[in-house]
């Protein structure tokens, strides 16, 4: 009895001793081999192949500190455990060449002091007990170190876009920027009005104005991409000359335009809202543009599959309405990297494109990266702006394009003429002037991206539909070739529109839902009741031949 009683001794010691072992084996190995099972569609909890990648290629040894107040309100404690679950995560694709620590600056000055330097600062946080609330100081924020540079944010506030700020934040250290121009001089949109908004969210790049008025001066050499956005005066001939010779050099410009824009014709209202009627917006880059591959009608797109917005009314009232001049777009081309993670972005009264010469006969790579729905319908002509009325569809019906994209070894436009002269549109070129210096045909790295609608990158709808802002980011991005940070700023998307459907299918959705679900119903009980019946009566035969 007593051996028994030693042998379960010992074998409870001897599995005490390896459950043990078999947990420090574990953690071990846990410790050296990062891992994690992500079931969320965009994959919010483990960091992307692009930021793997960028850690994993730093040059040098990069440093992160992470300021995290140790007694945090409860509403951003889960928040602070997804902060250093990521930036284990960093740490452990980057081959040894990220390290981190967390400090509380809380109750020591010095830590307090490093924070501010790094330009991390507290929050205001509120905090509710069950007896009373309180505001707390609390930090919750990220710097990073690298190559006497530092990048910090401030405070983090959201889970969803935290791996792209962190990568975003990690380039801006260890690469060099690439140097995007807007142009200026004919109407455009500027930083000044317009574009505040996009310049801010650029950051990654360096941003810089160009001035193309009369084409007095060239684009500087060192801009490695240019972007056009909504010109309202026609274009000067060297303006133009010098948006040409940009393209043969190999280098990329995106075009954001306005087939039609909105105006409010002069002269007082009595009081009330004045009209805005649609005109043509030729600012003398069509045939250029065609010469290259797209064409830009002078029309209104409208679809039925729109965004819900506000709009001026009479009175200077405001309605909520849905209005097909505020088009979902979703029929995007999962080709480009452009828009292959993009879900949805909202034009504001755009036109339509069409690929005509090089583009439609395959001699450059063309890829339509956005149109409407089947539910649309184009507008030409007079049109009158009235939130209040939905405009009468037309016998053209879509889908339209909205944005496309060109590669390939493009054809100048002015091969074989003479090089315009400085001065404002409408000046004939001098005939002794020598030909384009640039060309005939730009090197096969030339990248065109045409949209058909500025207003979406303005300050004035960019904050209203973010989902634009990505759009302006990835072109900018894929054109200057630095397209790492798209994938990544996919993951941040929130918005999951719901695609038109026919009248028709809504109506049968519905008497589904009214009748067909209680019929269902009563078709189950009723088979239930009949097979109830069927076994009581085989029961009953059953016992009636058993007694015979």
């Amino acid at each position: 009895m007593a051996n028994d009683k030693l042998s379960r001794g010992g074998n409870a010691v001897l599995y005490s001793v390896l459950t043990v072992g078999i947990l420090v084996l574990v953690n071990v190995i846990a410790s050296r081999t990062f891992g994690r099972l992500d079931l969320t569609q965009e994959r919010i909890y483990t960091i992307s192949e692009a930021s793997k990648k960028l850690v994993a290629g730093l040059p040098d040894r990069l440093t992160i500190k992470a300021f995290i107040s140790a007694d945090l309100p409860p509403q951003v404690r889960s928040l602070a455990r997804y902060v250093r679950d990521m930036l284990d995560e960093y740490a452990t694709y980057s081959k040894g060449k990220v390290s981190w620590e967390a400090l509380d600056p809380t109750s020591d000055e010095k830590v307090k002091d490093e924070a501010r330097r790094l330009k991390v600062q507290p929050a205001q946080l509120s905090v509710y007990e069950k007896t009373k609330a309180s505001v707390s100081q609390s930090y919750l924020g990220v710097a990073f170190q690298y190559g006497g540079k530092v990048e910090s944010l401030p405070f983090v506030s959201r889970m969803d876009d935290l791996e792209y700020e962190i990568s975003s934040a990690i380039r801006r250290l260890s690469t060099k920027k690439r140097k995007i121009g807007f142009t200026s001089g004919h109407g455009e949109a500027s930083f000044q009005q317009g574009l505040q908004a996009a310049k801010e969210a650029l950051k990654d790049h360096e941003v810089t104005a160009v001035d193309l008025t009369e084409g007095k001066t060239p684009i500087p050499s060192d801009v490695d991409a240019l972007v056009v956005v909504g010109p309202t005066q026609p274009f000067a001939e060297r303006a133009k000359y010098e948006l040409d010779q940009f393209l043969m050099k190999g280098k990329p410009v995106a075009f954001f335009l306005d087939g039609m824009v909105l105006e409010t014709p002069r002269g007082s209202f009595g009081g009330q809202a004045p009209p805005r009627i649609a005109r043509g917006n030729s600012v003398g880059l069509g045939e250029q543009l065609e010469h290259y591959g797209v064409k830009m009608r002078e029309d209104l797109i409208f679809d039925r599959q729109n965004a819900r917005v506000v709009l001026p009314a009479a009175g200077g009232q405001r309605v909520i309405t849905n209005y097909p001049g505020f088009p979902v777009v979703t029929t995007l081309s999962r080709e480009s990297p452009i828009s292959r993670d993009l879900k949805a972005f909202i034009p504001i009264f755009p036109s339509s494109l069409e690929l005509v010469g090089p583009a439609k006969s395959g001699a450059v790579k063309s890829i339509v990266l956005a149109s409407s729905t089947q539910a649309s319908w184009r507008h030409t002509g007079f049109f009158l702006f009235d939130p209040l009325r939905q405009p009468e569809p037309s016998k053209e019906l879509g889908p339209f394009h909205f944005a496309v994209y060109l590669q390939g070894s493009f054809g100048s436009y002015f091969a074989g003429k003479a090089v315009p002269t400085v001065g404002p549109a409408g000046k004939l070129a001098e005939k002794e002037q020598k030909p384009a210096a640039q060309g005939p045909k730009s090197a096969p790295s030339a990248r065109l991206v045409v949209v058909s609608d500025a207003d979406l990158v303005k300050d004035q709808f960019l904050g209203v539909f973010p989902d634009n802002l990505m759009l302006l980011h990835n072109v900018v991005d894929y054109l200057a070739q630095d397209e790492s940070l798209i994938a990544i700023r996919a993951k941040t998307q929130t918005r999951r529109p719901l695609e038109n459907v026919e009248d028709s299918t809504v109506t049968l959705i519905r008497v589904g839902n009214i009748v067909g679900v209680p019929l269902a119903l009563i078709l189950v009980g009723l088979l239930r009741w009949r097979l109830r019946r069927a076994a009581r009566q085989r029961r009953a035969e059953a016992l009636v031949k058993g007694d015979l």
